[in-house]
């Protein structure tokens, strides 16, 4: 991430973007695993005990479940569970098929067999631990002579489809959410997304004169959208700029913030005018300050060769981002708009552009005043003065 983001703001930023990895790994994990698992073909096990019947040469069990192990896994036992089954001698069936279970200090070996009907996992289970004890006494001065103390009975139930139960699935869940946030945090450690200002001027070296939001093609600004923009503009003023050059990587927020700005110090510029005329000043007067507004020129066409003659502190060129780009693409961008004069970063970002009552924005807009100055002009029957 960005050493001049903040890591908590990063991080919720790349989860709302990336909100559908974590859905995916949630369901991979969580739900898609068990329910594959649900759908499996029934599976019964069968569980019989091999242990010894004469006394013990050695003085602890400690070396019982590698002597066990070792012997179960030499491959005659695999070779008698395939007699038993019939299956090819090439056919892998430890642990799928039969399984040794050995605990610490405990002289019972369980042998564990499985099978789509009750008879196949017993006959499994007792053809695998009568191999092992065979294999156990063939060596002398073993640990002890083995047989096969109980039987394999018929289960009457299959075992559970999904490993460790219902219990699983929502550790599933869990382990699938931290999965799913580990993902989006590797990602943006690669992407370092630019959401913040700091960041963003980390990796300009400019100012960010504000961040703005602007709805997706078709709406209208709301309250919240003409906020950013006034302080956009309030900012931009105040440094005294007439020429604002507005570039950046997606020409279709250039556009929708150039077109925005101007309509905004339009409605400024028409206000104040309004005023001034109340006020008993002739309209041909000079334009009072609060009524001076800049030009807001989108680079790109002729205006780029306007921009790259010899500029001065009167203009300004203002690079719009749209929030989340990477720091690299930052950087390059910045090299190529910013020569030293005066420059400023704004930060862009979208949402959807309804009011919580799914009307559009345009009716929120209306209730605010006239949309535009050809509407006050019409309205107050007045053009006016620049």
């Amino acid at each position: 991430m960005n050493r001049g983001s903040d890591v908590l703001t990063t991080l919720m930023w790349g989860l709302r973007r990336y909100a559908w990895v974590v859905v995916l790994f949630v369901a991979g994990i969580g739900v898609l695993v068990p329910a594959i698992q649900s759908r499996a073909p029934a599976e019964y096990e069968a569980r019989a005990q091999v242990g010894p019947y004469t006394q013990l040469i050695i003085p602890n069990l400690t070396p019982l479940p590698k002597i066990a192990d070792s012997a179960f896994t030499n491959g005659s036992v695999a070779d008698a569970v395939r007699q038993q089954l019939g299956v090819k001698p090439s056919e892998d069936v430890i642990p799928g098929t039969v399984q040794l279970v050995t605990a610490q200090d405990n002289l019972v070996l369980e042998v564990v067999g499985r099978g789509a009907k009750p008879e196949d996992a017993v006959q499994v289970a007792d053809a695998a631990a009568s191999a092992l004890t065979v294999e156990l006494n063939k060596y002398q001065r073993t640990v002890a002579e083995f047989t096969v103390q109980h039987k394999a009975v018929v289960s009457s139930k299959p075992s559970s489809k999904i490993a460790g139960g219902y219990l699983s699935i929502a550790v599933g869940l869990v382990a699938g959410l931290v999965a799913g946030i580990g993902a989006v945090a590797l990602l943006l450690v690669l992407r370092r997304p630019v959401v913040d200002s700091a960041a963003a001027e980390d990796a300009t070296g400019v100012p960010v004169l504000g961040r703005v939001r602007l709805p997706r093609s078709g709406s209208e600004l709301d309250a919240s959208d003409l906020m950013g923009i006034g302080l956009l503009c309030r900012r931009i003023l105040s440094a005294g700029h007439k020429v604002v050059y507005v570039a950046g990587p997606a020409r279709a927020h250039v556009e929708q913030l150039s077109a925005s700005m101007t309509e905004f110090m339009e409605r400024v510029r028409s206000t104040a005018n309004d005023q001034t005329a109340t006020n008993g000043i002739p309209h041909d007067a000079a334009a009072p300050a609060s009524a001076r507004t800049a030009e807001i020129v989108v680079l790109t066409g002729p205006s780029l060769e306007q921009w790259a003659r010899v500029p001065d502190d009167s203009s300004m060129t203002l690079l719009a981002v749209p929030e989340g780009v990477t720091t690299r693409s930052l950087r390059h961008l910045a090299d190529e708009h910013f020569t030293g004069t005066p420059a400023g970063v704004v930060l862009v970002s979208q949402h959807r552009g309804h009011n919580t009552d799914g009307s559009s924005t345009r009716a929120s807009k209306s209730n605010q005043g006239p949309s535009s100055p050809k509407k006050q002009r019409k309205q107050q029957g007045k053009t006016p003065a620049r």
